[in-house]
């Protein structure tokens, strides 16, 4: 595909890390220092120029497929995603919005663009998923499908094995153990600290949580959060509507004022030097069931987390906006969430490779990857026999009337079917080509 990036910040830069390896990327910006850096590291067609200005794209010609605008500017990013809209022929349209509120309105679609990405929204969701899944690190769902994926921490387990663990609505599909990710073929042992990646049904991860970690809370009804910034903000939204008790903890007295008018009485705002270590005992930080750091800086996040165990809290959540810190984090015990800026990555990629049929997914770090392809009523697939992927460290299963079945040998499909492939991402393209062509 041929696909034009508007921005060169950190998500471009990823953006276009990836994507190059398997389509032709243009990227602009004004920046000349960071375009620069990017050529010299990425084979990219960088264009010097102001995305907001119609002059800059016209030496753009020719047929492009995605046009991708990833500033941190919500308005650069709406203004130059209508310029290309009149003078390129672009097919689809994603945008990057900060703002909270275009996430409520239907501005997008209006300005005809295709997706829209709401990265603080994405982040404070994922966090606020962990309030019905105390004991988890991560929470994914998918549109094919009402099972979930989602990771915990083995901690004093009951169950001991992967055989253990799985039956005809739970799947293990994915270990990582000591910085190292893999996808279990067989019965494997489960190991202290392992972060396994449970698929199937809510009640059944639910169960098993409760029997491979002993130590993380089997309920969250008391929240400290860190910064009162947008992030932090979002975070005290999603977890307003629930039945917690939230404590907002913030060093600047302006933001501590922003955040009260917006929360107003349903959130406590507490305007502290929360560096210092009274605010743990002074505001009894350190009864909460969870504490989150917010921070744009992982380092700042860490250390508050940490400092949160010292006083005996045992579930720590660190936004993790550099991937550089998430195995650090692990290691720590600490639940690495991704923060905004890896939320918009991730999104977009998920967009990008995603049909009506297809959906692809990234998880652990972005080491494993999931492919699903439903079955739909009007699909040829229907009555058709299918073989299965025959590919390492690579596991494969059929959703059918509410089971996961293992997906060994010839099959043939029904209506309502979900294929379902975990895989490690550096398979990405032969399971790609193997999915899409049945």
């Amino acid at each position: 595909m041929n696909i034009i990036i508007a921005g060169a910040g950190r998500v471009g830069y990823r953006l276009a890390q990836t994507l190059s390896i398997k389509h032709n990327v243009t990227i602009i910006d004004q920046n000349r220092d960071a375009l620069g850096r990017l050529y010299e590291s990425i084979d990219v067609l960088p264009i010097v120029g102001n995305i907001e200005d119609p002059d800059t794209f016209k030496a753009l010609d020719g047929h492009y497929d995605i046009f991708i605008a990833v500033t941190d500017n919500d308005e650069a990013n709406i203004l130059s995603t209508l310029i290309a809209d009149d003078e390129i022929d672009v097919d689809k349209k994603i945008i990057r919005l900060r703002n909270p509120y275009f996430a409520k309105s239907s501005i997008a679609s209006k300005l005809g663009i295709d997706e829209a990405v709401f990265p603080f929204r994405l982040a404070a969701s994922a966090i606020g998923d962990l309030l019905d899944f105390p004991k988890a690190n991560n929470i994914k769902k998918f549109i094919f499908t009402p099972f979930k994926l989602i990771s915990v921490r083995v901690d004093e387990p009951l169950l001991h094995t992967t055989e253990e663990i799985e039956g005809s609505t739970i799947v293990v599909a994915g270990i990582e153990r000591d910085k190292r990710f893999f996808i279990p073929e067989g019965d494997v042992r489960l190991e202290q600290n392992d972060l396994i990646y449970l698929f199937g049904d809510e009640d059944a991860i639910r169960d098993v949580c409760h029997k491979i970690n002993k130590n993380d809370p089997g309920s969250i009804t008391k929240v400290a959060i860190f910064g009162a910034k947008l992030l932090g903000i979002e975070v005290a939204k999603a977890f307003s509507d629930r039945k917690v008790q939230i404590k907002l903890i913030e060093t600047d007295p302006e933001l501590c004022k922003k955040a009260s008018e917006i929360l107003q009485d349903r959130v406590t705002i507490i305007n502290s030097k929360y560096i210092e270590h009274e605010v743990y005992e002074e505001e009894n930080i350190r009864l909460a069931d969870m504490v989150i750091a917010t921070s744009s800086e992982d380092e700042e996040n860490i250390i508050e987390c940490l400092e949160a165990k010292e006083f005996g809290v045992k579930k720590t959540v660190a936004v993790n906006n550099n991937i550089e810190f998430y195995n650090l984090m692990h290691k720590l015990g600490i639940v690495a969430v991704r923060g905004p800026k890896a939320s918009a990555y991730y999104a977009i990629l998920e967009k990008i490779g995603s049909s009506n049929i297809i959906s692809e997914r990234h998880y652990c770090g972005g080491r494993g990857t999931i492919f699903m392809r439903k079955v739909f009523e009007d699909s040829l697939l229907i009555g058709k026999a299918v073989k299965p992927l025959k590919l390492d460290e690579c596991t494969t299963f059929i959703i059918r009337e509410g089971a996961i079945r293992p997906f060994r040998e010839k099959t043939t499909l029904h209506k309502e079917d979900v294929i379902v492939v975990f895989l490690k991402t550096y398979q990405e393209e032969q399971v790609k080509k193997w999915i899409y062509n049945l």
